[in-house]
């Protein structure tokens, strides 16, 4: 199909950029992404699941607010999380919890 300059073309544009916007990899290029997770992640996952804060959770690792902070962080970045609850919905998908 040919489609010529158009409001049609300029419709048809921005609906493949919403959705390539929304896509998701069929597969995941991090090395890793497949294995399951240390056992400190698995502590975190507990506690963040029990609904522990920062604050508490480094109580409970023995680490500083900030360690804490950064350890959530780095596991919402593996888990390619943009939230805490997207991070506990895919530790769940992937089997973690």
């Amino acid at each position: 199909m040919l489609v010529h300059p158009s409001g049609l073309l300029d419709g048809l544009i921005e609906l493949f950029e919403a959705y390539w916007e929304r896509a998701e990899p069929l597969l995941s290029e991090e090395p890793g992404a497949t294995e399951g997770p240390s056992e400190e992640e698995l502590v975190l996952i507990r506690l963040l699941h029990s609904g522990y804060k920062d604050q508490a959770s480094a109580r409970q690792l023995g680490v500083s607010v900030r360690t804490a902070t950064r350890r959530v962080a780095a596991l919402m970045r593996r888990l390619d999380a943009g939230t805490r609850f997207q991070a506990g919905v895919k530790a769940r998908e992937r089997g973690w919890v």
